[in-house]
């Protein structure tokens, strides 16, 4: 698996609310979804090692771009109020291509406002159409 989207499905949080549409998209470029929290740490290395191409909302599975050759892309995708840069740091250590997507909210607001003030835990939701003009940018289409 050379370009992969790492999914955050199983975690409370910060997850991409329309990811089935995503992945479907991702799909007809060569992506595949994977849920690290059921791999191993080296089998986490070894995938990322083996990536020339990585798309994740943000989270701890970024983590393993310490494992990832220079030159390989990353895409992190962020929610519109929550913006951190610490794989950004990471990417630019170690001589990754670095780029991010911001997320929408999906009902025009921040849902998170009402029910949680931290925008850190905010899901996510992708414009797909964005994405495309960003993968088209990194020359990844």
């Amino acid at each position: 698996m050379d370009r992969i989207y790492i999914s955050r499905k199983q975690a409370n949080n910060r997850r991409i609310i329309n990811e089935d549409e995503m992945i479907n998209f991702l799909t007809k470029f060569g992506f595949q979804s994977v849920t690290l929290e059921s791999m191993s740490v080296t089998a986490q290395a070894s995938l990322l090692a083996n990536a020339k191409v990585v798309i994740s909302p943000h989270g701890g599975g970024l983590t393993n771009l310490v494992f990832c050759h220079p030159g390989t892309k990353v895409i992190e995708i962020f929610s519109p109020n929550y913006i951190y840069s610490c794989y950004w740091l990471v990417s630019n250590l170690v001589g990754l291509e670095y780029y991010y997507l911001l997320g929408e909210n999906s009902l025009g607001f921040s849902f998170h406002e009402f029910i949680s003030p931290n925008h850190r835990l905010e899901d996510i939701f992708v414009n797909i159409n964005h994405l495309l003009e960003l993968m088209k940018f990194v020359e990844i289409t």
